[in-house]
């Protein structure tokens, strides 16, 4: 028997009233995630074809499509759902709509039980909060086997466990993530107003606050959207090696290309530029080492610089690589850097 003549008949049994408690929870459960319209029509013909007086009765096919407008079949009062009166003349017919009715109960039911379960992480869960001062990087292992690498300034929350329809976490500030298959778990990042999405995938997020968010995609596929008033408004679906860039204050976004190795390399304590003006490099170190960098001179500030650095190396040493780059000076005191 395949699978669609098993639903059949899963469908099948429950209107005839001879589900067991394990076949209606399994019937739940394919209401959650596929869409029955289709295979319960079919069972319904079935049902009419092996009834003759039923399937010539004149008004069925009135019925039938009073039944299907569900707007108007249906009113919620509180938390139950009410099926309205409808009224074929004979009992067969009647029979058969109260069997379809029962489906739609259970219809309704459902789709009042997924908000519920949408907030169910906020209900008897701890929520895990990691602080990365400036100066520090660390790797979190999720629930559900994820890894982040979260950057140095930046802070991540999620529930010690995760729901069991979604994996919802928030970021401020950058990490690299390297999320754990499940199609039916979809792994849901919060950065602001902005929302990625991925299923399994390994991907970068920088999305410090008042900067624009940018999502880096080194593996599968990730979706970001826009949040406005809980209503998701698309930005952009990425595939490997691809980026965008987000601006909240002007609402536009830039999507760009980025070399994979580069985003893999960030994960791996590298710091890889290619043309970047040197006050945003500047930026970058000052969290990386928890230093204060100071950039005498405006046109200095806007040079743009290629360079490879890495982080495992003092921040002297990475300077002076730095200032050969960029032809620059620089001076060192403490934990402060002036560039001239």
């Amino acid at each position: 028997m395949d699978r669609k003549t098993e639903k059949k008949a899963l469908i099948r049994k429950y209107i005839n009233g001879e589900c067991t408690a394990e076949e209606t929870a399994e019937l739940k459960s394919l209401l959650l995630t596929d869409d029955l319209s289709v295979l319960f029509e079919e069972v319904m013909d079935e049902i009419a074809s092996a009834n003759t007086d039923l399937y010539n009765e004149p008004d069925l096919e009135d019925a039938l499509a009073k039944f299907h407008k569900k707007q108007s079949a249906v009113s919620i009062k509180g938390n139950e759902p009410k099926i309205l009166s409808l009224t074929p003349k004979k009992k067969k017919l009647r029979r058969y709509l109260s069997y379809a009715a029962a489906i739609l109960v259970l219809v309704v039911s459902i789709s009042i039980l997924i908000p519920r379960l949408n907030k169910t992480p906020q209900q008897n869960v701890q929520v895990q909060h990691f602080e990365n001062p400036n100066g520090k990087r660390s790797r979190i292992l999720l629930p559900d086997s994820s890894v982040v690498y979260l950057g140095a300034g930046s802070t991540l929350s999620f529930p010690s466990k995760f729901a069991a329809n979604v994996r919802a976490i928030s970021l401020r500030g950058e990490a690299f993530f390297e999320v754990t298959k499940n199609p039916k778990r979809p792994f849901i990042i919060h950065t602001g107003n902005i929302v990625t999405r991925v299923l399994g995938t390994s991907f970068k997020v920088d999305a410090f606050l008042n900067q624009p968010v940018s999502v880096l995609v080194s593996t599968g596929k990730v979706r970001v959207d826009h949040e406005v008033n809980k209503v998701l408004h698309p930005i952009a679906v990425l595939l490997p090696g691809q980026s965008v860039v987000w601006n909240e204050k002007t609402s536009q976004r830039e999507l760009g290309n980025t070399p994979v190795k580069d985003i893999l390399d960030w994960k791996n304590g590298k710091l890889v530029f290619r043309k970047t003006k040197l006050a945003d490099i500047a930026a970058i170190l000052e969290r990386t080492y928890n230093v204060a960098i100071q950039i005498n001179s405006p046109q200095l500030a806007n040079r743009q610089i290629r360079v490879n650095l890495t982080t495992d190396i003092p921040v002297s040493k990475l300077v002076k690589i730095l200032s050969v780059a960029g032809n620059f000076n620089y001076k060192i005191n403490q934990n402060h850097v002036s560039i001239f």
